[in-house]
C-alpha cells in the first residue's frame, strides 16, 4: 500500500512539474521595438507597463524613447531599415504619410479577433486612412480646455468658469470677465478709461494660438477648415468670425499678451502661479506641469463661441509597421498601453486621460485616477470628461486629407493677423488663393 501511494506521489509530482515547465509564456523568446517620445515621468510610467507585459507575456520590449526631433529621427530610422514594430506617431506630420506609403498596418481585423468594441471608446481615439482601414488607436487623448487660477478669480470676487460644457460662458461672458480681470499698472481694466495696454501686470487669459485651440472656436461657431468637397473654407464668415475674435482677444481687447510681449512673460504655469495670467487656454495635459508647479488651479469647459461647446482632440497614435515580424506580439503590446488598469501613473498625474468610455464614466474606475486630493485632477474635472465625451471632435490631422501642406499655408497667415498686418478675411482669403494656385488636394476624409 505504501509503495502505491509513494507511486502515486511521484506521479503527481512529475506530472505538476512537466505542466509548470509546458506552461511557457505566450511570446517567450520574442522581441519587439517600441518608439515613443516622453519626459521623465511618461518615460518611467511607459518602463512599468513595459515590465509588466514582459512578466507576462515573455516578450523583449526594446524601448526607444525619443525626447526631442521625434519625427525626423524616426523618419529616419525607418528610411534606414532600422527596425521599429510598433510606434507612438502624430497623426498629421508623420502617421498619414507613412500609411500612404504602406508602412502602417490596417488594425480592423486584429480589432474584429481581440473582440474589441470600438464603441466601448471614445470615437476620436480612431484614425482611419483615406480607404477607411483603421490605421491606429489611441490610448491616451487629449482636448482643449479652460484652466484658471483660483487665487486671481478670488481675488477679484468672480465666481470660477463653469465646468460643465452645457452651462459653458458664451464667448462675450468669457470676454467680458476677461476683461474685468486684465489690470495695467495703475490697476485700471481694459474697460475703464485711462487704461494704459502698453503697461498691463495682469492678463485675464493667454490662449494658445494652435490648430486645435482656433479649429475649436471654428467649429463652435458652425465653421470649418476644409468641406467634404475639397474646398478650403477658414475665408468663410463662420471661421473668420471666430479666428478674428481670438486673436482680437491680443489685439482689440487687450485682455490676453501681443505676440511682442509675449516674448518677455513667463511660461503658463509660472504667470498662473504669480497671478500674471488669470486663465489659459491649452491642452488638457498641462494640468500635470501646474500641479507640479504648485498652481492653485481649476480646470473649466471651453467658452462656446456658437449653440454648443466644441474641442479639438488630440492623441498620440500607436501604430504597428507592416514590415513587423511581430505583429502579433506588438499587438498585444499595444493592447497593454491602451489599458488603464495595467498602470494608471499616466491617467494619474495628469498627463492623458482614457479613451475607454468605461473609465470615464463608472464610478469606480473613476476613482482610481480621478480620486480626491489629486492636485492634477482639480475642482472642474468632471466637466472636463464631460466635455471629452459630448464636445470632442476627432484631431484636424485625421479630419483632413493634405491637412501638413494646408496648415503651412495656413500658420504664416496667421501670424499675418496676430501681428496686425493682415485681418483674419484678408488672411484666409490670401490662403484660399494659394491653395488654389498650388493645385493643393484638400478634403475631409470619409471617416474620421
Amino acid at each position: 500500500m505504501k509503495k502505491l501511494v509513494s507511486l502515486l506521489l511521484i506521479l503527481t509530482l512529475a506530472l505538476t512539474l512537466g505542466g509548470v515547465a509546458s506552461a511557457e509564456k505566450k511570446w517567450e523568446g520574442h522581441t519587439i521595438v517600441f518608439a515613443s517620445w516622453g519626459d521623465g515621468a511618461e518615460k518611467a510610467a511607459t518602463e512599468k507597463v513595459i515590465a509588466a507585459f514582459e512578466e507576462a507575456t515573455g516578450c523583449k520590449v526594446n524601448y526607444i524613447n525619443i525626447s526631442s526631433d521625434y519625427d525626423t529621427k524616426v523618419t529616419a530610422m525607418v528610411a534606414a531599415g532600422e527596425t521599429i514594430d510598433c510606434a507612438q506617431l502624430e497623426s498629421g506630420s508623420i502617421a498619414y504619410p507613412m500609411a500612404a506609403e504602406g508602412l502602417l498596418e490596417p488594425l480592423d481585423s486584429y480589432i474584429e479577433d481581440s473582440g474589441i468594441n470600438m464603441d466601448d471608446y471614445v470615437a476620436a481615439s480612431c484614425y482611419y486612412d483615406d480607404n477607411g482601414n483603421l490605421i491606429a488607436w489611441s490610448g491616451c487623448i487629449e482636448l482643449m480646455c479652460l484652466f484658471y487660477s483660483r487665487d486671481v478669480f478670488d481675488e477679484a470676487g468672480l465666481p470660477y468658469p463653469p465646468s460643465d460644457p452645457d452651462e459653458a460662458w458664451t464667448w462675450d461672458e468669457f470676454v467680458d470677465v476677461a476683461t474685468k480681470l486684465t489690470k495695467d499698472a495703475n490697476g485700471l481694466t481694459p474697460a475703464d478709461e485711462g487704461f494704459d495696454p502698453e503697461h498691463i501686470v495682469r492678463y485675464g487669459v493667454n490662449p494658445d494660438i494652435w490648430w486645435p485651440v482656433w479649429g475649436s472656436f471654428i467649429a463652435s461657431n458652425g465653421g470649418s477648415m476644409v468641406d467634404s468637397e475639397g474646398n478650403f473654407t477658414m475665408n468663410q464668415p463662420e471661421a473668420v468670425e471666430a479666428l478674428q475674435a481670438l486673436i482680437d482677444l491680443k489685439l482689440v481687447d487687450h485682455v490676453a499678451p501681443s505676440v511682442t510681449a509675449s516674448q518677455s512673460l513667463p511660461a503658463s504655469d509660472v504667470a498662473l502661479l504669480t497671478g500674471t495670467y488669470g486663465m489659459v487656454i491649452g491642452g488638457q495635459w498641462s494640468a500635470l506641469t501646474y500641479a507640479e508647479a504648485g498652481v492653485n488651479f481649476g480646470m473649466a469647459s471651453l467658452p462656446k463661441f456658437g449653440d454648443k461647446v466644441v474641442s479639438v482632440c488630440t492623441n498620440g497614435m500607436y501604430c504597428l509597421f507592416s514590415n513587423s515580424q511581430e505583429k502579433e506580439a506588438s499587438w498585444d503590446f499595444l493592447q497593454y498601453l491602451n489599458d488603464p488598469s495595467i498602470d494608471l501613473t499616466l491617467f494619474k498625474n495628469g498627463n492623458r486621460m482614457p479613451t475607454s468610455l468605461a473609465w470615464l464614466t463608472e464610478p469606480d474606475k473613476l476613482e482610481q485616477w480621478v480620486g480626491e486630493n489629486n492636485p492634477a485632477r482639480p475642482e472642474g474635472y468632471e466637466g472636463i470628461i464631460k466635455m471629452l465625451i459630448n464636445n470632442s471632435v476627432a484631431p484636424l490631422t485625421g479630419q483632413i486629407i493634405g491637412f501638413p501642406d494646408l496648415i503651412n499655408l495656413v500658420n504664416p497667415a496667421i501670424d499675418e493677423i496676430l501681428y496686425g498686418n493682415m485681418t483674419a478675411q484678408e488672411a484666409m482669403d490670401m490662403v484660399a488663393q494659394q491653395v488654389q494656385d498650388s493645385g493643393l488636394e484638400i478634403r475631409l476624409r470619409d471617416k474620421y
